[in-house]
């Protein structure tokens, strides 16, 4: 075993020698992920040891519009420009990148004479762009003779005017405030020049060019291979009387020489966010049914003064509940239209006696069908960590804490004798479909197939790419089963299923067709479980009674959720955003030509794509030649569910590769679309839409760390549904990466 993977198992001994004994180095590892992970433990480190220096991770994709890494690598240049201390981590891939030679910073003092057009132009080439707000990093704006600007990892400037002479610098906070500053360096945001073709499309003049490691001077450079270090001064654990020191580091570091342990911090977070309840808020009473909280009152009885619920039902009456009845009242959320029940009605009673029937025979019907998978017996599943390494060490980012414990819940459910019954609760983008990845690696290693269940034919050739990447490398034999497929190559795959040459198979309702054998399926992974109804699920369960059977989604139905938290299912929540997400910008806004011009030009201008979504067949020719209209020099293209099967999947691929700038769509982009260059969506009559729904198209952008905008659109000539108005005013409050959860409870 190499000393790299000697280093990479155990601790972070590197981390913690140089942030302890250098202040500036540049690190070179084999793989992007240990780059990662170097990055984080040093940060963890520093700051440990209160140092104040930042550490940079360049990263070697050469995507030019990519710019998340473009931002990086040039703010690790200018850093190295200007002598500064500073850590760099990169992997043996950023040999190869390119860069202009002869790069500049500006440096801006108080006081100094500039010739403002010509600074403007700069910025420009530097690629930065103007707008009203520099809301974003990589922005400007100029207004009333402040120059504002946001550097990407400096902060946000306003640099004072008058004429062409600067009069002062001020650094603005994250709340607005404004301290003056003394100097400002601009440095370049792109490896190249920017220069804009006739297209508004981003292009470089790539002259004079130099590779990367050629600035690297005057500045330690460290090959983690060759990194040795004394074993001795390493304990394999914790020895009673060392200092504990949590920190967020990958790995724990065991130190002899300073009787200290550095352990790895756990994260956690609430379950479930619960939000207060609000006048105004729509209640149920157990003893009167549907009504509106209109606040707390409090009296004064005989001395004493006690709080009241004051209620409103149908007709206006009203009723006082007092605090020892609170527990009656509950929260009623609905997406459609609420009836009052009136005090002393009749309604009230009869429908909680239809219900409570209804419940009592859904109940029995669940209860026995999870009494029989309870009962049901499995062997445990043989695995061990040396196994899980392959397809954990292939994976090319570090895992969330959350994602972690998923992962291990999956593990510790196989290990047991029983049918797996588990939700993975996660956010849209936050990695639950590595945890399924990880699941059908086990089942795959203990002989079973592998079912996965998707609800649209775009999400199947995803996620079939996605694992068919993951797990064919290492000998696993994936399958996708969707409309795709022509009929000779359906009937190959469905023989080959039968037969065992299948290891997995990704499959729409397609797969549901009494003609799907399989030789040994043994698990069972539906995606947007909340898509499917109880029959199709309930049909995949008779395939075999003691499956194990994973469900994942951002949004659960609220069936399942209260399964999973009645402990029918086993719950996993992924709460924690991948590092670097931003969460995406969402406005609610009337339609308007100029809005919607407005917001593919931005996306444009920064090289971005953008989803148009338009939910009627039978008017989006028309929207799209509108659109064609209004951008002429744009490749624009539309798809809907009533297209042949192979032009949709044309049309997509032509989007991914961006061929197409802008895609308009129906709701068929709701479910599983993954393109990083794409971060504007734009929904026509956003009112039509359920909250669900709204979530998850909006999750269709902003995957990354790009800055990602969400337009909902509303009629210009009409008003709107109360119903309309709650579910949008509930989106715009789940707007943080993480909000899935929530958007089932509400």
């Amino acid at each position: 075993m190499s000393l790299i993977k000697k280093q990479a198992l155990h601790n972070p001994y590197l981390e913690y020698k140089l942030a302890k004994d250098l202040n500036k180095a540049f690190i070179i590892t084999d793989k992007e992920k240990r780059a990662t992970e170097i990055e984080k433990n040093l940060k963890a480190f520093l700051s440990y040891l209160k140092k104040d220096i930042p550490v940079v991770h360049i990263p070697s994709y050469t995507e030019i519009h990519d710019t998340a890494s473009q931002f990086k690598r040039n703010y690790a240049i200018y850093l190295i420009l200007k002598g500064k201390n500073a850590f760099f981590v990169a992997n043996t891939d950023f040999q190869n990148i390119k860069i202009e030679k002869n790069k500049k910073i500006i440096s801006l003092k108080k006081d100094i004479e500039i010739n403002f057009e010509n600074f403007i132009k700069i910025l420009e080439e530097y690629g930065y762009i103007r707008e009203e707000k520099a809301e974003n990093e990589g922005e400007f704006s100029f207004k009333g003779g402040i120059l504002r600007i946001n550097i990407p990892f400096a902060g946000i400037f306003d640099i004072d005017f008058f004429g062409d002479t600067i009069e002062n610098i001020y650094k603005v906070s994250k709340l607005l405030t404004r301290r003056p500053v003394n100097t400002i360096d601009i440095f370049p945001l792109y490896d190249f020049t920017v220069k804009y073709d006739e297209n508004l499309d981003i292009c470089f003049e790539k002259k004079d060019k130099i590779y990367f490691h050629e600035i690297l001077k005057d500045i330690p450079v460290i090959n983690e291979c060759e990194f040795k270090y004394n074993e001795n001064e390493i304990s394999k654990k914790h020895i009673n009387g060392f200092e504990v020191i949590k920190l967020e580091i990958t790995k724990p570091l065991f130190l002899k020489s300073e009787r200290k342990s550095f352990i790895p911090e756990s994260y956690s977070k609430p379950l479930i966010e619960v939000k207060p309840l609000e006048e105004g808020d729509y209640i149920i009473h157990e003893d009167y049914g549907i009504g509106i909280f209109r606040g707390i009152e409090t009296k004064n009885i005989n001395g004493k003064d006690y709080d009241f619920m004051v209620l409103e039902y149908a007709e206006g009456e009203k009723i006082n509940v007092s605090y020892l009845h609170f527990d009656k009242i509950f929260r009623y959320d609905s997406n459609t239209p609420v009836k009052l029940d009136k005090i002393g009605g009749t309604s009230w009673k009869n429908l909680k006696k239809k219900v409570k029937k209804s419940l009592e025979k859904i109940a029995k019907e669940l209860i026995n069908l999870y009494k029989e998978r309870e009962n049901a017996y499995r062997e445990p599943y043989q695995f061990d960590n040396e196994i899980l390494s392959y397809i954990k060490d292939s994976f090319p980012f570090i895992e969330t804490p959350d994602q972690l414990k998923a992962i291990k819940d999956i593990e510790n459910d196989f290990k047991n004798n029983k049918p797996v019954e588990r939700l993975i609760c996660g956010d849209v983008g936050f990695g639950k479909t590595e945890v399924a990845i990880r699941a059908t690696y086990i089942s795959a290693i203990n002989n079973k197939q592998t079912l996965v269940l998707v609800p649209t034919t775009v999400l199947s050739l995803q996620h079939y790419k996605k694992f068919k990447e993951r797990l064919e490398p290492i000998g696993i034999k994936v399958e996708n089963l969707s409309r795709l497929k022509s009929k000779k190559e359906t009937e190959i795959i469905l023989e080959r299923l039968k037969n065992g040459d299948i290891d997995v198979i990704i499959g729409t309702h397609k797969a549901l067709n009494d003609k799907v054998k399989f030789k040994n399926l043994g698990l069972l992974i539906i995606d947007e479980e909340h898509r499917f109804g109880v029959k199709a699920k309930e049909k995949i369960k008779q395939l075999k009674k003691d499956i194990d059977c994973i469900y994942m989604t951002a949004t659960p139905i609220p069936r399942t959720l209260n399964m999973a938290l009645s402990g029918l299912k086993n719950l996993s929540v992924i709460n924690t955003p991948p590092e670097g997400r931003v969460e995406t910008k969402t406005y609610v806004l009337k339609y308007s030509k100029e809005t919607i011009k407005k917001a593919i030009l931005k996306e444009i201008k920064r090289g971005g794509q953008v989803f148009y979504l338009h939910n009627r067949i039978e008017t989006i020719e028309k929207r799209t030649d509108y659109l064609k209209q209004l951008f002429p020099d744009l490749n624009i293209s539309y798809i809907h569910g009533k297209m042949k099967p192979s032009q949709i999947e044309k049309e997509i691929l032509k989007f991914v590769n961006k061929e197409i700038d802008i895609l308009i769509s129906t709701s068929i982009i709701e479910t599983g679309i993954d393109i990083p260059t794409a971060n504007t969506l734009i929904v026509e009559r956003a009112d039509l839409f359920g909250l669900a729904q709204l979530y998850h198209l909006r999750g269709r952008v902003g995957r990354g760390s790009i800055q990602a905008y969400c337009y909902l659109l509303l009629p210009d000539d009409r008003d709107i549904t109360e119903d309309a108005k709650k579910r949008l005013s509930t989106i715009m409050k789940l707007t943080r990466p993480g909000s899935g959860l929530k958007v089932s409870i509400e």
